[in-house]
């Protein structure tokens, strides 16, 4: 007589379905592990994007930054503030424009350029705006255009340098108010309280005698 073949008793069925059971949830958590990374590594890549795109508008308004002694309207000024006890610092100064490739305004040559802070909705986080007036040396009924620069900030500070220290409001004490300083340092701090920060140099500073009230360069000899 030919034996029967052995079958799988109960236990052994019960055992190897809690043994795959474990495998399918340690597999389950590892994509569930990996897809929270890929999350955050994305979260961190668009909050690091925002404030590279912003930092670089800031710098590249900075370098076009000018002053005309006698008129108030091209002064620049920094106020130091804060909010919640985060720094929050306000921009204010006369630059020349960059073209504007969307053509949705006109070329106007400089713009009054205003970079403020504002408390998120939740309370939690700082705003970075930038305010834009075009023709800021004349009447005109041009709108102010505004943008969101960069959100959920811990903190928006700015320096600047005046021949000899860092301070953090312009103008300096007893100083004039139509100078530029040498230099302006400001320090961006996202949500993880991670600083970035970037100095830099006004090339108009200390020509502020020999700049137009229509920001041309005075030629010399004319």
């Amino acid at each position: 007589m030919k034996s029967r073949g052995r079958g799988f008793t109960l236990i052994e069925v019960l055992l190897t379905l809690a043994i795959l059971s474990t495998i399918l949830v340690l597999l389950l958590s590892s994509f569930k592990g990996a897809e929270r990374t890929l999350e955050i590594l994305s979260d961190r890549s668009g909050a690091f994007r925002q404030l590279r795109i912003g930092m670089d508008r800031i710098g590249t308004d900075l370098a076009g930054a000018f002053s005309s002694q006698g008129n108030e309207t091209t002064a620049f000024s920094c106020k130091a503030d804060k909010f919640s006890g985060k720094p929050a610092s306000t921009l204010l100064f006369t630059a020349f424009d960059l073209p504007d490739t969307t053509g949705a305004r006109p070329a106007s040559g400089l713009v009054k350029v205003r970079y403020f802070p504002k408390v998120s909705e939740d309370g939690k986080y700082i705003e970075l705006h930038r305010e834009q007036a075009d023709l800021p040396l004349i009447e005109n009924r041009i709108p102010t255009s505004e943008s969101r620069l960069a959100s959920r900030l811990l903190g928006f500070r700015v320096e600047l340098f005046d021949g000899r220290k860092w301070i953090q409001e312009w103008p300096p004490p007893g100083g004039s108010k139509f100078l530029l300083p040498g230099k302006v340092s400001f320090v961006l701090t996202d949500h993880r309280g991670q600083e970035y920060k970037r100095t830099i140099p006004l090339p108009l500073a200390g020509q502020e005698a020999s700049t137009l009230f229509s920001g041309k360069r005075r030629v010399e000899g004319k």
